[in-house]
């Protein structure tokens, strides 16, 4: 910070002064000094290197703190001036379906990266904070400036915290008070932005305590899992991760021919294995069991006991097929309601109605 270039310095009204507004007849007019330090500066404004202030001498003075200062300075004065003062939260909202939809899913059906667009100084026509103070005492805390206004009683006064060494300490976070911290300040292009731009929650600062509207947002391109029984028994599984049922369809049979249609909350990756006791149903085994509790008499031999998984071959086998004969070594789905071993699996019919009806939902 030592080679910083000041664009800002305060004049003998300790009023900030831009370089931009020293011209070669008013440099003489007024005298300049330090935000931070308080020594005197000099405008410099030629026409090679950038214009910048410097001071008259050799300092120790502190870039951190000018920046901070600077800061302060800055964001309380575009607040006192300005009609309006930007805060945009940045969040991710649920599908306004999430009530009412069988399959809404808390990580899949947001909507991410939502702006949310508010106002610091007015909502709905009505003055929310009309003042800024830095370094006013609130209870045990003093923040860097504190925002209060004719809905203090309401909404409570806001912080807003200068991020210069390191960010808010626990207790001012969790003490319930609306605040507003900015980014690590490293350069005056940061201030820059905030009276540009506001305040943008994830791109130049983090808000805590503030609860914004949500905006009714209707996500309809997410991909289901379809669970499709056949007059034979047979039934296949529309992965999500085939995105051929988007949650817009949820009411819409993919094959006019099928029996029965489900949408499952599954993910779409259906690993075959044993399912013991309390263990997880794959989305075939879901289907099928959740059919049979609600009194479908359906043989397929995804239920039976004697059909597993067989790493070596990486596929189902029928471990009975010695007995059966071969053509039940590796047999089609169907092949159970001819086959006088078939016999349902008590470990895939532990899980209950109630907890199938969770992840289940009917076409």
């Amino acid at each position: 910070m030592k080679d910083i270039k000041y664009s800002y310095c305060l004049d003998e009204n300790n009023e900030l002064v831009h370089i931009g507004s020293v011209t070669e007849e008013n440099r003489h007019s007024h005298t300049y000094h330090c935000l931070e330090c308080g020594q005197p500066m000099i405008a410099k404004i030629g026409k090679v290197k950038i214009k910048h202030f410097a001071h008259k001498v050799d300092t120790a003075c502190n870039g951190e703190s000018y920046l901070h200062k600077l800061a302060k300075r800055r964001i309380r004065g575009k607040f006192m001036s300005a009609d309006s003062f930007p805060l945009t939260f940045t969040r991710n909202v649920p599908c306004c379906k999430l009530n009412s939809c069988p399959c809404y899913n808390e990580v899949c059906c947001l909507v991410k990266g939502t702006k949310i667009l508010s106002d610091l100084k007015l909502y709905n026509g009505h003055k929310v904070y009309d003042n800024c103070q830095e370094e006013v005492t609130v209870g045990e805390f003093r923040p860097d400036l504190l925002l209060s206004g004719p809905m203090d009683d309401k909404l409570g006064k806001v912080f807003i915290e200068i991020y210069k060494t390191h960010e808010s300490e626990e207790p001012k976070v969790n003490s319930g008070n609306k605040m507003i911290e900015t980014k690590k300040i490293k350069n005056e292009a940061d201030i820059d932005d905030i009276i540009n731009r506001g305040f943008i929650e994830g791109e130049n600062c983090k808000t805590y305590n503030f609860s914004p509207r949500l905006p009714s947002i209707r996500k309809s391109d997410i991909p289901i899992t379809r669970f499709v029984l056949f007059e034979s028994g047979a039934v296949k599984v529309l992965s999500a991760t085939e995105y051929i049922v988007m949650c817009d369809k949820l009411s819409q049979r993919v094959y006019p021919q099928s029996v029965r249609e489900l949408n499952l909350k599954a993910s779409g990756i259906d690993i075959w294995g044993i399912s013991e006791e309390g263990g997880k149903l794959d989305s075939y085994q879901t289907g099928l069991v959740y059919l049979n509790k609600k009194g479908l008499d359906i043989k397929n031999c995804i239920l039976c006991k004697f059909y597993k998984y067989n790493e070596w071959q990486s596929k189902h086998v029928c471990i009975r097929y010695k007995t059966l004969g071969e053509q039940y070594h590796f047999p089609k789905q169907p092949s159970a309601r001819n086959c006088p071993l078939y016999e349902i699996n008590p470990e895939l019919m532990h899980h209950s109605l109630e907890e199938l009806e969770k992840e289940v939902s009917e076409v």
